[in-house]
């Protein structure tokens, strides 16, 4: 007898078991809620707006990079004309000059001293909106040959 009640027992808290799987199971398969679509709809959102944030910044640093290597190789050319001429006709003068590349206006300026045993090059390069201007200057001393 003792047997017998054992297996009834375990029958029924087996089929208890089985009702609770099917509850949970046809729980489930109701679909999903508002709020689940809706924080879903905000998790995807936030992630598209991260990424063109990430894409409007990095277009804007490399057009940014690619005006100071404009103005770098600006003045290393100026430099390089400087370096290249006569020493004795190098004299004490400042003068200035504008350049447009890519949609972007350059102003070009050199300045030179005569220090004695050599000669000083100093070439300034600026661009940018007003209040926001950006330089570039290169330095370099010259001595005769």
């Amino acid at each position: 007898m003792e047997g017998a009640f054992a297996v009834q027992f375990l029958t029924l808290d087996l089929s208890k078991l089985e009702m609770r799987i099917m509850t949970i199971v046809q729980k489930s398969k109701k679909g999903t809620s508002l709020i689940e679509v809706m924080v879903a709809v905000l998790i995807l959102t936030l992630v598209i707006l991260g990424g063109s944030f990430l894409f409007v910044t990095g277009k804007s640093q490399i057009e940014l990079r690619e005006q100071y290597r404009v103005a770098s190789r600006l003045a290393a050319q100026k430099l390089e004309d400087v370096k290249a001429g006569n020493y004795d006709d190098i004299e004490k003068s400042a003068m200035s000059e504008s350049l447009s590349l890519k949609d972007t206006c350059y102003s070009r300026s050199i300045v030179t001293k005569d220090l004695g045993l050599y000669k000083q090059a100093d070439v300034t390069v600026q661009w940018g909106p007003v209040g926001r201007e950006r330089n570039v200057s290169l330095v370099t001393f010259i001595a005769p040959k």
